[in-house]
């Protein structure tokens, strides 16, 4: 049946077609404040170490944080705990930003403000990957979630088409009073979004699995709750090696996604601009990769994804770094590194897309936010060392150099895991039940 479904069949899903307004609006005022948060810690502080440190900063709660709070979230109402994170997450930007208007904004204060808004998100991930397959059918989910991802990519490449022309109309705080009000909205559309079993109880007048399956869950014990969501992910060999995987290519993806401030200048020797450009063809590189998982996920396995598509992103990687080629000329220099950003994002969206399906349509129901908590933050683990590393190198090393050797190490890696016997097909849901 997955196989005739089409998107516009998933589409007739009333409440699915809430959550998806909810995610592209979400993305949409994310997309402008990106591009004016990470132009405005490379204005004030003219570092590349201070770039690559605020970029680990921005990822270490989830690592740290969020698989202690997947057992916590698993015992609560996923809709609310969404609903609340998005609130909470609009009242911080708009506090940063009338702290920017009033110039109190440093370095410090900035790492302080990512460290906080990263934290309240570690509680927003695993709620929102358990909240998912709560609203779509399992038929669903490979073209539901690809359809999600991609649409939300449109409105990520919208909003930074717009993003220079916001900040120079509005400034760096009317960039983030819109991603503020847009965290408000798609909570209000989650808010309202019914899930299957909700809509279900409304029909037959009586609670639902779910519910009965939540206060269950309500009376174990947090630690219990800990202990059974890690040995779940530990009898499942393929969610640990894809862990493993993501571990070393997100480790040496960090120069790439932490210096694009200085890669504009130092390399390409060019201003704002460019991260708008790089910004908007990584955006398109999303979208196609999302709309062609579901048909690269019925052709290949998963190890042949990561495989083939992580070594394309080494390739363009390491093209990346040869920008100064160009000589500062504005042209060929877009279209090169919109070449390569289209390149690389659009098979890191396949390569994670892939994963994702297959981890959502085999984890048990009652482990997803434990597993899926685990799953992000091992996936993420290495990213704030690399960072760490990356704003003691960059003094000494250049920015080319760095990326150019991350490139060609990921490469020589994958080739490795090609020869290795590292499964990576997930288990379905009744083996590890069994198991249990």
């Amino acid at each position: 049946m997955t196989k005739s479904l089409k998107y516009k069949d998933v589409l007739k899903n009333r409440e699915y077609r809430k959550l998806l307004l909810s995610s592209v609006i979400n993305r949409l005022g994310d997309s402008i404040d990106a591009i004016a948060f990470t132009w405005l810690v490379y204005q004030i502080t003219r570092s590349a170490s201070w770039a690559a440190l605020i970029y680990g900063l921005n990822v270490l709660p989830n690592i740290v944080v969020q698989p202690f709070i997947g057992p916590i979230v698993e015992k609560m109402d996923k809709k609310k705990v969404i609903v609340v994170t998005d609130i909470l997450r609009a009242v911080i930007i708009a506090i940063f930003a009338f702290m920017y208007v009033a110039k109190i904004v440093n370095p410090y204060i900035m790492a302080g403000f990512t460290l906080l808004i990263t934290t309240v998100e570690s509680f927003c991930l695993p709620a929102s990957g358990a909240f998912t397959p709560s609203v779509l059918r399992e038929e669903e989910l490979a073209h539901g979630m690809s359809l999600r991802s991609s649409l939300s990519d449109v409105f990520s490449l919208i909003g930074t088409g717009c993003a220079g022309v916001i900040i120079a109309k509005l400034g760096v705080q009317g960039a983030m009073i819109i991603d503020a009000s847009t965290f408000v909205v798609a909570g209000i559309l989650v808010f309202f979004t019914k899930t299957i079993a909700e809509k279900s109880a409304e029909t037959i007048k009586e609670p639902t699995p779910e519910k009965a399956e939540d206060n269950a869950g309500a009376k174990e014990s947090y630690g219990a709750m800990l202990k059974d969501g890690l040995s779940y992910v530990l009898r499942n060999h393929a969610i640990l090696n894809i862990c493993f995987v993501a571990v070393l290519m997100n480790f040496f993806l960090v120069p790439l996604n932490s210096l694009q401030a200085p890669i504009a200048e130092s390399i390409y020797g060019l201003e704002s601009g460019f991260l708008s450009m790089i910004g908007m063809t990584a955006a398109i590189g999303g979208i196609v990769g999302s709309f062609i998982t579901p048909m690269v996920t019925e052709k290949m396995s998963t190890k042949q994804v990561i495989v083939c598509f992580g070594m394309v992103i080494g390739v363009f990687m390491f093209l990346m770094s040869r920008g100064n080629i160009f000589g500062g000329a504005e042209l060929p220099g877009y279209a090169f590194a919109g070449l390569c950003f289209f390149m690389m994002v659009m098979s890191a969206s396949v390569c994670s897309g892939c994963i994702n399906i297959q981890f959502v349509k085999s984890c048990d129901q009652n482990y997803l936010a434990r597993a899926g908590a685990v799953l992000n933050a091992g996936g993420m683990a290495a990213t704030p060392i690399a960072a760490l590393l990356v704003s003691i190198v960059s003094v000494r090393l250049s920015a080319a150099f760095l990326i150019a050797v991350c490139g060609i190490i990921m490469v020589v890696l994958l080739i490795f895991v090609s020869m290795s016997k590292l499964d990576f097909e997930i288990e379905g849901k009744k083996e590890l039940v069994d198991a249990a």
